[in-house]
């Protein structure tokens, strides 16, 4: 089984960012797997990404969200079968996982039943059981975190476009998914930008993907 750390966060995070500079002070010892909306756009997870992104929305809504939810959950399947072999010793560092797509899918859900953030958090835990019995589940996954009002300020600029309401109001639920979901799972490391600075963000990453790149599929350092 293939290690497998991987970085979530809310939009505008800079988890991204974070993770180039930790791949680049790997080298070869990672494997980087780029977040889906970042996928070549010949390939299958691109055309899929950008038929959802055919209406317009930034967050993949197309008024379908079990429809969206199964498709983003296959491909998060998807882009590890089509990995070349890892090889022992290296690590797969991947910009949003399981934990992305239960997570956002969760609070769209949420967000079309006028549902709580216990309802959502329900669905998040068991859309990324799914998607975990079809792909290698993360060694490690860092949840980067700050300020919210950086974050969406970050992501404005971006984008170039103003947040709506709803998407504050997305961006703020998901927010508050990520904590709750990393107080009731194993594996969870949180990462608070608002305390740990770019090089200290950069040496805990690569230190976490070094630790799971020696160590065996039985948890037992190589």
């Amino acid at each position: 089984m293939s290690a497998v750390v991987t970085l979530e966060g809310v939009n505008g995070v800079g988890k991204s960012h974070l993770g180039r500079l930790a791949a680049a002070a790997l080298g070869p010892v990672c494997v980087p797997l780029v977040e889906l909306p970042d996928s070549a756009p010949t390939g299958l997870p691109g055309q899929i990404i950008a038929a959802l992104h055919s209406e317009g929305d930034r967050f993949l809504r197309t008024g379908h969200p079990g429809t969206e939810t199964l498709l983003l959950a296959a491909l998060q399947v998807h882009r590890h079968e089509a990995l070349a072999p890892v090889r022992p010793g290296q690590v797969v560092l991947e910009d949003r996982g399981p934990a992305s797509v239960a997570v956002y899918q969760a609070a769209v859900l949420a967000e079309a039943a006028a549902a709580t953030d216990a309802w959502a958090l329900e669905r998040a835990l068991a859309i990324e059981q799914m998607i975990r019995g079809w792909r290698p589940a993360p060694t490690t996954t860092v949840l980067v975190t700050n300020d919210p009002d950086a974050c969406r300020a970050r992501f404005e600029r971006r984008t170039g476009q103003a947040a709506s309401a709803d998407e504050r109001a997305l961006m703020s639920r998901a927010g508050r998914l990520y904590h709750q979901l990393a107080a009731v799972s194993d594996g969870y490391v949180v990462l608070d930008r608002r305390l740990i600075g770019e090089a200290d963000a950069v040496n805990l990453i690569t230190g976490l993907c070094r630790d799971a790149a020696a160590t065996t599929a039985d948890g037992v350092a190589a």
